[in-house]
């Protein structure tokens, strides 16, 4: 009888252990997006640099990748060179670590358009400060040459920012309307 409730406790426990320990994500619309992010920028993916970072309190072993996207200001339409970062990423094939909410390898290849959300963070862990890419890979949007030669943002269905194709002319015109209807 003992043995069987430590096994019902034990797996109890590991149940609570699991569901308290799920991430939880976030479902943004577009206009949840811009009011909680500090800006996007509209642009190619320049460079990309993992660092790798040992700390005291937070523990060795940290990665984060840190894209470099140049191109404008979705916000403003300013010029903007900007570095955006998130948790994960390898420094090489046996360096590293994966971090399933980061952006899939293709979306953040160098060369790629791109549209990224990201807010200031003065620590995403270890003493990290950058500009954190905000919901993680429901931040960064591909972005894709349609016919006619517009560009388009393509979509990742429902539950994020961008949940379908979207003209980059449009996507503008909705995030000066949604900036436009702040409080000041």
């Amino acid at each position: 009888m003992k043995l069987i409730s430590r096994k019902v406790l034990a797996v109890g426990a590991a149940c609570l252990a699991a569901t308290i320990g799920w991430a939880q994500i976030e479902r943004l619309d577009l206009g949840q997006m811009v009011v909680r992010a500090d800006n996007a920028v509209q642009g190619t993916i320049v460079a990309s640099k993992v660092t790798r970072i040992d700390h005291p309190r937070d523990g060795v072993d940290l990665f984060f990748t840190t894209l470099t996207i140049e191109g404008r200001s979705v916000y403003t339409g300013a010029q903007l060179k900007v570095d955006v970062s998130f948790p994960g990423g390898f420094i090489d094939a046996t360096r590293g670590v994966y971090n399933s909410e980061a952006p899939s390898s293709d979306d953040q290849k160098v060369g790629n358009q791109v549209v990224a959300f990201y807010k200031w963070s003065d620590n995403m862990g270890g003493d990290f400060a950058s500009n954190a890419l905000y919901a993680s890979h429901g931040g960064l949007f591909r972005v894709a040459n349609a016919k006619k030669g517009e560009q388009v943002v393509l979509g990742r269905g429902e539950g994020y920012a961008i949940s379908s194709n979207l003209k980059i002319s449009e996507l503008n015109q909705r995030v000066a309307l949604i900036r436009q209807q702040q409080p000041k």
